[in-house]
């Protein structure tokens, strides 16, 4: 069983009689004029994080900041949160006041509350975040159309580099920082939600989350990769490091930017707001996931990050 089937278990077993429940960034429920989004985000110590590449107060902001994008991808604005907090018993008071004083930064810098949570001691460090929001109008993963432009809002494979480096002893770039202070595109998210069919954020990989998309829309898509933007000292430093640059670019993951699918008319009206974003390819009726490099096919051996499948089983690898 992977990713995708646990969830289509899950939504089968627990049918949700309020709103949108299961399957996509945020669940959706109708309060009024405005529709409540609730999503809950685990960060467990050594799957996702290690104590050792990042400052509990960075550790405190990236938890917050990777469920505030999950309300971006549905077209909403985040206004409070929920944490629940697995603490070792190793580490001293002055470490978990390290911590909140990190999450208080960046609930300030995020204008969201925290309204309550838990906590226990644990082994190792487990954070649970929920983040509650609101939409007039929530943009969803199942609402692209053959035809759609696929556009993104930033750079991907970022974040992957800068794991990369921390992992082989480096301390410092430009690429370690992103890793470790993720944006979530909180501004743009509100802006799209005008325009955009369908939308999900770049949490688990490029591929990956676009497959996601394109499954929750009954669509596929074909994709340019020459039309991704690709900044030139990421590709300096792959070429330095011996690093594979496509693979880090479509399934590196932990990017937060924002994937969406637009009509043409509606991509020609956003252009006019000025908003930076990049034209990456096309939804098609055909339920296939292309990739080309200047006409040419290519092979695309893995997606992105799937909590399901052993990274050391080759059998599991997509083809």
């Amino acid at each position: 069983m992977d990713e995708r089937q646990f969830v289509a278990y899950l939504k089968d077993k627990f049918p949700f009689r309020c709103g949108l429940g299961i399957g996509d960034d945020a669940s959706v429920v109708r309060l009024g004029k405005y529709f409540q989004l609730i999503s809950t985000d685990i960060l467990i110590e050594d799957i996702h994080f290690r104590l050792q590449d990042l400052s509990l107060a960075e550790l405190a902001e990236k938890s917050l900041a990777v469920n505030i994008s999950d309300i971006a991808a549905m077209g909403g604005q985040a206004q409070y949160f929920y944490l629940g907090l697995g603490f070792p018993d190793g580490l001293r008071s002055e470490k978990l006041h390290a911590f909140f004083s990190g999450l208080s930064r960046a609930a300030k810098k995020w204008r969201v509350d925290l309204a309550g949570g838990d906590y226990s001691r644990s082994k190792k460090m487990v954070i649970a975040v929920t983040i509650v929001g609101q939409s007039e109008k929530p943009v969803l993963r199942s609402g692209a159309r053959p035809g759609d432009w696929i556009a993104i809002t930033g750079p991907t494979g970022g974040s992957a580099l800068g794991l990369k480096l921390l992992l082989a002893g480096e301390k410092d770039s430009p690429f370690i920082r992103l890793h470790k202070r993720p944006e979530p595109q909180c501004e743009k998210g509100l802006l799209l939600a005008r325009y955009a069919h369908a939308m999900i954020d770049l949490s688990d990989g490029l591929l990956l989350d676009l497959t996601r998309l394109l499954h929750a829309s009954a669509v596929g898509a074909e994709i340019d990769y020459e039309k991704l933007p690709v900044p030139p000292r990421f590709q300096r430093l792959c070429r330095q490091k011996n690093y594979a640059e496509k693979e880090l670019v479509l399934a590196g993951g932990e990017d937060y930017q924002l994937l969406f699918a637009i009509s043409p008319l509606q991509e020609s009206r956003l252009r006019q707001t000025g908003m930076t974003y990049h034209l990456i390819g096309k939804t098609t009726k055909q339920r296939r996931l292309r990739v080309r490099e200047k006409g040419r096919l290519l092979k695309i051996s893995h997606l992105g990050f799937d909590h399901f499948v052993d990274p050391s089983d080759k059998k599991r690898e997509k083809k």
